[in-house]
């Protein structure tokens, strides 16, 4: 789409029966106004030069700090003391359909 070029009214009156929208006649027009802007700003980020740009994984710089994995004894009655209901050293929980 060109920058003279506008969002035709069928194209918002497609896409609103798609999207199962009852729209009238001036919120056609006004969505229609605003998604021919909301293109052209499309049509300006694409005319941006990027070819020596990297793309990113993340915005920032992000290193991922992880603590050693220690094994560690636990007490399983300490831990099920707070379960409202246990079938030996498990929760009881209800069935899951």
């Amino acid at each position: 789409m060109s920058k003279t070029e506008k969002l035709t009214l069928q194209a918002v009156q497609k896409v609103s029966k798609l999207a199962r929208l009852k729209l009238t006649d001036s919120e056609m027009t006004s969505i229609q106004n605003q998604l021919s802007a909301v293109l052209e700003n499309f049509e300006q980020i694409a005319q941006v030069n990027t070819d020596e740009v990297r793309p990113l994984v993340t915005p920032t710089e992000i290193t991922q700090v992880l603590r050693p994995d220690v094994v560690e004894d636990f007490d399983s009655e300490k831990i099920l003391a707070n379960a409202p209901e246990k079938a030996g050293r498990l929760f009881k929980v209800p069935p899951v359909v």
